[in-house]
C-alpha cells in the first residue's frame, strides 16, 4: 500500500511540474506572438505596405519556429484557426485591403488569448 502511495505522488508532481513548464513556455511565446502582431497591426494602420508585409513575415517565422512545440500538447485546430487567420492577414495586407487585415489580426490575437485561457492551470479549468 505504502508503494502505491509512493507511485502516485511522484506521478502527480511530475504532471504538476510539466503543467507548469508548458504553462511557462506557452504564456511566453504566446505573448510575444501578440506583440509581434501587434506591430503588424500598427504597421496596417499606418498603411505602409512594405513594413505591414515584413512584420507579417517576421511574425510567420517566430509561429512556425514555435508551433512544431505546441503542436505536441495543443489541439492542432486551434493551432490551425491561428495559421488561418494570420494568413489571411497577409493576403489582405498584399491586397492593401486594410480594414479586413487588422480584423485578421485582432482574431488571431484573440484565438492566442483563449489558446492561452483554455491550457491555464487554474481551478476553473480543473473543474
Amino acid at each position: 500500500m505504502k508503494k502505491e502511495i509512493i507511485i502516485v505522488v511522484v506521478i502527480l508532481f511530475i504532471i504538476i511540474i510539466l503543467n507548469v513548464v508548458t504553462q511557462k513556455y506557452t504564456n511566453t511565446h504566446m505573448s510575444e506572438l501578440k506583440t509581434k502582431l501587434t506591430e503588424v497591426k500598427t504597421e496596417i494602420s499606418n498603411q505602409d505596405k512594405e513594413k505591414a508585409t515584413q512584420k507579417i513575415e517576421e511574425a510567420f517565422k517566430y509561429w512556425n519556429n514555435i508551433k512544431e512545440t505546441f503542436v505536441i500538447y495543443l489541439e492542432h485546430a486551434e493551432l490551425e484557426k491561428v495559421e488561418m487567420y494570420m494568413e489571411e492577414a497577409k493576403t489582405n495586407i498584399e491586397t492593401e485591403e486594410w480594414n479586413v487585415a487588422i480584423s485578421s489580426i485582432d482574431t488571431s490575437a484573440y484565438m492566442l488569448n483563449q489558446i492561452k485561457e483554455r491550457y491555464e492551470f487554474s481551478l476553473k479549468n480543473i473543474f
